[in-house]
């Protein structure tokens, strides 16, 4: 059985530090019993939490909610960073080579966009 373990560097931020008791309450609306949050930023500027509370099933919306209201609280949207541009190619790989790469990719726990664009870094082509 393989880990879906991912590790992250956190990397201090007072800022954040400052935000926590908002960012808990507004989680606490949704989640009560919910200890309080704690923020962290990664090495690579993406901003998440840490939280201990109870789901049962049937409420992923009410996550959802939760997790929107923090974000809000965090002036942080979902998606693709801002400033970080895109752009849809397409490739004609030999059948065996798309299925290495999508193989790769699976293991990895990733897309095989991202894969090709991590190989890519690697090789410094980018």
């Amino acid at each position: 059985m393989q880990s879906k373990a991912h590790f992250v560097e956190v990397v201090p931020d007072s800022s954040l530090r400052k935000k926590e008791a908002e960012a808990t309450s507004a989680f606490r609306r949704f989640f009560p019993k919910a200890s309080p949050l704690k923020l962290y930023r990664t090495s690579d500027g993406r901003i998440g939490f840490q939280a201990q509370f109870a789901v049962v099933t049937g409420e992923r919306a009410l996550l959802a909610s939760a997790y929107a209201a923090v974000m809000t609280v965090l002036g942080e949207k979902r998606g693709r960073p801002v400033g970080e541009r895109k752009v849809q190619a397409t490739l004609r790989l030999p059948e065996p080579v798309y299925k290495a790469l999508k193989a790769a990719a699976e293991k990895s726990h990733t897309t095989l966009s991202g894969l090709v664009e991590d190989l890519a870094h690697k090789a410094r082509l980018v």
